[in-house]
């Protein structure tokens, strides 16, 4: 029996994607910032490294974002459970909806982190960098959450 490419290939892009932003997210948080403090300390150069590779990632994110949306579209309609955006009807729709609802607050955080607090001049750098810090860690922790959601789908008996 011949592979399903289509849906293999769709099904990979979506993973690439959770892992580019998920793990993007989890490097930073992690090991990134943490080691750029340590060797910089808070100086002008810890900004500015930081400053760049937030403005590098930013791509990352954004290139997928788009692809996780079109790819998820794409997995909902060949998985035949969906019955649309956002509904509740049964225990895969219900999931997926809640998944879903983290996924747009996780682009909420990450526009609101990266257009909104980075752009705010009138406060000091400590509580922007504070701020900063503390949007990260959030949907880091929902994005841990839209992990787990997604492998409870998947591990759904078919209805």
């Amino acid at each position: 029996m011949a592979a399903p490419i289509v849906p293999i290939l769709i099904t990979t892009l979506h993973n690439i994607f959770t892992a580019l932003w998920i793990g993007g997210m989890l490097a930073l948080l992690l090991a990134v910032f943490p080691s750029i403090m340590k060797v910089f300390g808070k100086s002008k150069e810890t900004k500015q490294v930081i400053s760049a590779i937030k403005k590098r990632m930013s791509i990352f994110v954004y290139v997928s974002m788009a692809g996780l949306f079109l790819t998820g579209l794409l997995m909902a309609k060949q998985s035949g459970q969906s019955t649309g955006l956002l509904t509740f009807g049964n225990t895969y729709t219900t999931i997926l909806s809640i998944k879903h609802i983290l996924y747009i607050l996780m682009i909420l955080l990450s526009i609101f982190r990266s257009l909104i607090v980075d752009n705010l001049d009138k406060i000091k750098p400590q509580v922007k960098e504070k701020l900063n810090i503390i949007i990260l860690l959030i949907n880091v922790l929902i994005g841990i959450v839209v992990l787990f959601l997604s492998t409870y789908i998947n591990l759904l008996p078919a209805v």
